[in-house]
């Protein structure tokens, strides 16, 4: 019974050095995969085209959200059935722009962004600028439909 106990214990720490060195080699392979691409983003980054596309892309998710915004207020002041859909385009702005807010909040507040954040952001260009887009066409027809159903009155006002 003893050297089956042994046996079963050396094969237990075979396993646990094994599964050690692939941690090791599994993390130096990320850290190597994490240092190239900081490496071929971070000049990308340098270049103002992409930060002032960042700004304005950052710029016109904030005017969109203020104008959700105002649209959600409205519809809860009328007690408009579309109130779910805006909330989940809210919800989804939110999800496609956090790196640009997360980043706006840290350049406004003066710290230095991270290569990650950096990285972050170049990736989350494209679809935050198309969910903006988006979410700019609901609220255009959120506010139309509010329109319709309020008697005009709100088309005056937020035009």
């Amino acid at each position: 019974m003893g050297i089956s106990n042994k046996k079963t214990r050396f094969k237990h720490r075979g396993r646990f050095k094994k599964r050690v060195l692939a941690t090791v080699v599994a993390m130096a392979a990320i850290g190597t995969s994490v240092s190239a691409a900081h490496s071929l983003v971070v000049p990308m980054l340098i270049d103002e085209t992409i930060e002032d596309r960042a700004a304005a892309v950052f710029t016109y998710q904030n005017q969109v959200s203020g104008d959700l915004a105002q649209t959600i207020v409205e519809a809860e002041s009328h007690d408009l059935p579309l109130l779910d859909a805006l909330y989940t385009v809210e919800e989804q702005l939110n999800d496609a722009c956090s790196p640009l807010q997360e980043a706006g909040r840290r350049h406004i507040e003066g710290e230095q962004l991270s290569g990650l954040l950096q990285i972050a952001v170049y990736g989350a260009l494209d679809s935050c600028a198309a969910k903006s887009e988006e979410v700019a066409y609901y609220v255009r027809m959120a506010r139309s439909y509010s329109a319709k159903m309020t008697g005009g009155a709100q088309a005056a006002a937020w035009n």
